[in-house]
């Protein structure tokens, strides 16, 4: 069209007004193809000392000048047209309108205002003889700085799809999807009348200075249909701008209520009006935005609660025993509900309740729940007895019911105890207590039962949590030798830490253990993997040490029968390889002090700290036991003197890490001197430093073996 329009001004006009008219003739197709169902001629011709641009559309709908505004992407055309014009105008025509323009170059009179642009057509804007029945739709009175900011949201967001579908169509862009286009074709088209009017009449209100609008509209029974459709599109478009797949912006929340009100009323009344009803029940702005705000209040308060239940359940996500549970929802239901105190009380073997946490209770009435027994007439009591909540609102309440409950907790004048359950098995009971009569609504219990149910679970994940850290710890232990008897003259001493919370079984061992006449057997070793099987692997090494040992004292023999012991439970095994690292070795004491020989399968080499607290490695050597069936076995002899003290470990040590730094060869060497000179203290000093070294948590287990010779 540019090109048609520039060639055409060429030929009919002066040079001088070429780029004034090319920018006319574009803005005039431009609010066209927006507002008026598209171009369907243009036309240039000479005028007295300039030329004439006619844009011809397809509605009668009056042009609008548009405010200005920094939030809108469209309004400012049909002012340009009015600068840079003598004089221009619209006028009906058979098919819809021409709106034209005359450019001299003199200097412009003041434009057309909007009142003129409406005061030149009739109040019927369509065809003659093919118009359907109007019917009045009453909307009334509205913010006009409302009215304006939500019309030029829309006015957005049909200049953006009227370009991708103008695009698409000369190909510029390309092609609109299906759903789109049905998208595009219901916002800017099939409500474009309503819509229109409504913003002329916000126009001529603001030009006014009135600050409301009282919107009156003339449209026919279709626009109702039109109307769904509109209002459904628009919905559809939020998704687009939500997914950032639109320049436009989402439609803000009171810009959708307002739509959502006057769209509601125009389909409303017209379906009023074609049934020949009247209209009775008509809502203004302000009803709908009263009943919007009680939406919003019943929103909030729900959406209150569901956010602190995901609090909640947050922090019992981060609870791993029975306490931490207890006090986590404790704390926030205290919160939630503005009570004046609360607790769990839960029931076990004994008669008496137990109770892991409360919340703003003094000492005497913490020592009370305490003392609870489960066939006491209280709330929490009867709770857990019968399955069912127990709701006190009132005092007069509380003491018809519970007469015992006055002097347990004098300060409460309303209470209310929830069971924990899980399918017929009860671990408790929730109680809070409030300091005032509490009317406990629907919306309110149905929290607090809420609270209690993920109170259940997570309480029932927490005793299982805990009976198997239990279980773990105590067959972990069964993995470690008990109280090690060592021989005259020397002191053995071991410690263990466990990887993670301690749930988790390790592969880690170390034993003592008489060879008869006055040799005694030591080991430690590292199994491979962690968990069950691993903790089995180790029992199997410890013991088969042991049971290799009565019949045979050269370390590096024993190293080789333990690795053919381990081939064949690997390949009989259902969990496949074994394998594992160990030092095994003969104590030998004497007279001056003790002589220890050692052969060694891939594990860390053992340090000496010396009287003078120098530190010697023991290089022992060999490769892990369980791969291969043929294994170097390395062996070493190590003399102790009084007040030497060998230093066994597992790799748990060494490579022990924080923020990838390991704990290294030479920070155990520093811990050793460091440390203490008796055995126990030894063995502790190193398990304290590679643990701090961590920050607290292991992410694999560590044995510590330490045989001194007394001083």
């Amino acid at each position: 069209m540019r090109a048609f329009v520039t060639s055409e001004l060429r030929r009919r006009c002066r040079a001088d007004l070429v780029d004034d008219a090319v920018l006319v003739a574009t803005e005039l197709a431009t609010n066209a193809l927006l507002h008026a169902g598209g171009v369907t001629a243009v036309r240039v011709d000479a005028a007295d000392g300039g030329v004439r641009i006619e844009v011809h559309d397809r509605t009668r709908v009056p042009p609008l000048l548009a405010l200005s505004s920094d939030d809108a992407m469209t309004g400012r055309g049909l002012r340009l047209v009015g600068a840079l014009s003598t004089r221009w105008q619209a006028e009906p025509t058979a098919e819809g309108k021409m709106v034209w323009a005359e450019l001299t170059g003199r200097l412009s009179p003041p434009e057309l205002s909007s009142d003129d642009l409406i005061n030149l057509w009739a109040d019927d804007f369509d065809l003659p003889g093919s118009s359907p029945p109007r019917h009045e739709v009453v909307l009334g009175e509205v913010p006009t700085d409302l009215l304006l900011a939500a019309k030029s949201h829309v006015d957005n967001l049909v200049r953006e799809f009227t370009l991708a579908a103008r695009g698409a169509q000369s190909g510029v862009s390309g092609a609109v999807p299906r759903p789109l286009a049905a998208l595009i074709e219901a916002v800017v088209s099939r409500f474009a009348e309503a819509r229109q009017a409504i913003k002329r009449q916000a126009i001529v209100a603001a030009e006014s200075g009135a600050s409301h609008v009282s919107l009156h509209l003339s449209l026919p029974a279709g626009a109702a249909e039109a109307g769904e459709d509109y209002l459904q599109a628009l919905d559809e478009a939020d998704s687009y701008c939500r997914a950032a797949r639109l320049l436009t912006l989402e439609t803000q929340p009171q810009h959708r209520v307002f739509r959502q009100w006057y769209v509601g009323e125009i389909v409303k009344q017209l379906r009023a009006a074609a049934d020949g009803r009247p209209t009775t029940d008509r809502e203004s702005f302000e009803q709908r935005l009263l009943r919007e705000i009680d939406t919003v209040a019943l929103a909030r308060r729900a959406t209150e609660r569901v956010a602190r239940l995901f609090d909640v359940t947050a922090a019992l996500g981060r609870a791993a025993t029975t306490e931490a549970v207890a006090r986590a929802v404790v704390e926030y239901g205290v919160a939630a509900l503005g009570a004046s105190g609360g607790g769990i009380l839960l029931a076990g073997d004994a008669d008496r309740l137990s109770v892991p946490a409360t919340v703003g209770y003094d000492e005497d009435v913490v020592a009370r729940l305490r003392a609870e027994s489960r066939d006491t007439e209280l709330p929490a009591a009867v709770a857990l007895r019968t399955g069912k909540s127990v709701w006190l609102e009132s005092r007069e309440d509380r003491d018809s019911r519970f007469p015992l409950l006055s002097a347990l907790e004098p300060q409460a004048v309303s209470a209310c105890a929830v069971p924990l359950a899980l399918g017929d098995h009860r671990l408790g009971a929730l109680r809070f207590s409030f300091a005032e009569a509490r009317l406990f609504d629907e919306e309110e219990r149905r929290f607090v039962e809420a609270l209690a149910a993920q109170t259940a679970q997570a309480l029932d994940r927490a005793q299982l949590y805990e009976t198997r850290a239990d279980l773990s710890r105590r067959f972990q232990r069964s993995l470690l030798p008990g109280d090690m008897v060592a021989p005259p003259g020397v002191e053995v001493a071991g410690s263990y830490h466990p990887l993670g919370d301690g749930i988790e079984l390790g592969g880690d061992t170390f034993d003592l253990w008489s060879l008869g006449g006055d040799l005694w057997g030591i080991a430690i070793a590292d199994a491979a993997g962690t968990g069950p099987e691993a903790a089995a692997l180790t029992a199997m090494i410890r013991f088969t040490l042991r049971a290799l040992s009565m019949s045979d004292v050269e370390p590096a023999s024993v190293l080789r029968d333990l690795n053919r012991a381990l081939l064949g439970a690997g390949a009989a095994g259902a969990d496949g390889e074994r394998f594992c690292t160990v030092i095994f070795g003969v104590l030998a004491p004497t007279p001056t002090g003790a002589v220890l020989t050692l052969a060694g399968g891939g594990h860390p080499f053992p340090v000496v700290r010396r009287a003078d607290d120098s530190i010697e490695e023991v290089a022992v050597g060999g490769s892990l036991l369980g791969v291969l069936p043929e294994v170097p076995v390395g062996t070493q002899t190590v003399t102790l003197a009084p007040g030497d003290a060998l230093v066994l470990y597992t790799d748990g040590a060494i490579e022990a890490r924080r923020d990838g730094v390991m704990f290294g060869d030479e920070r155990l060497a520093d811990a050793v001197r460091a440390a203490p000179p008796a055995a126990q203290a030894l063995a502790d000093a190193v398990e304290d430093a590679v643990v701090a070294h961590v920050g607290g948590t292991m992410t694999d287990d560590l044995a510590v073996l330490v045989v001194r010779v007394l001083a």
